[in-house]
C-alpha cells in the first residue's frame, strides 16, 4: 500500500522541435510550474531534452493517485504538467498538457520501493501551426511507466 503522502520524482524527455512560431530563448522552455515558472531541461546525448521534477502523491478517496505540489496543474482527477515555449515577450507560443491519470497506484508503488522516478517520453516529429499561424498545442497523452 502507498504511504501517503510520499514524495515521488518525475521524469519526462522530450523529443522534437520546438513551436513553429516562437521568438523565445532556451530559457523559454521548460517544464511550468504554478508561478508560471520553466524549469529548464538538461541536453541529453542523444539530442533530446530531460526534466526531472519532485510530485507530492496522495491516495485520493477514489482509491487512485493524487498529484499534488507546484509542478501539478488542474483539478483532483484531471491532474497534468505543463511542457511549454515562452516567447521573448513573456507569452507562452505553445504549452503541452500531459496528463497524469494513467499513472496508477501500482506504479507509485513500485517506483517508491525502486527509488526511481516515473518516466514519460514524448516525441513529436513534426510541430505544426494553423492557418493562422498558432501553433497546435494541447493535451498530449503519454505513457508512464
Amino acid at each position: 500500500m502507498m504511504p501517503t503522502p510520499a514524495q515521488i520524482a518525475l521524469r519526462l524527455v522530450y523529443r522534437g522541435d520546438p513551436p513553429v512560431h516562437w521568438t523565445g530563448s532556451a530559457a523559454g522552455f521548460g517544464v511550468q510550474d504554478k508561478d508560471n515558472r520553466l524549469v529548464a531541461p538538461t541536453r541529453l546525448d542523444d539530442g533530446g531534452f530531460g526534466f526531472e521534477f519532485p510530485m507530492t502523491v496522495r491516495t485520493g478517496t477514489d482509491g487512485l493517485p493524487d498529484f499534488a505540489g507546484p509542478f501539478a496543474h488542474g483539478p483532483r482527477g484531471a491532474r497534468f504538467v505543463y511542457l511549454s515555449w515562452r516567447n521573448a515577450n513573456g507569452a507562452y507560443a505553445q504549452r503541452f498538457k500531459l496528463p497524469l491519470g494513467s499513472i496508477t497506484a501500482a506504479l507509485v508503488e513500485q517506483a517508491l520501493a525502486g527509488g526511481r522516478p516515473i518516466a514519460a517520453t514524448l516525441v513529436i516529429d513534426r510541430q505544426r501551426a494553423t492557418t493562422t499561424g498558432a501553433n497546435v498545442g494541447g493535451t498530449r497523452p503519454v505513457d508512464w511507466v
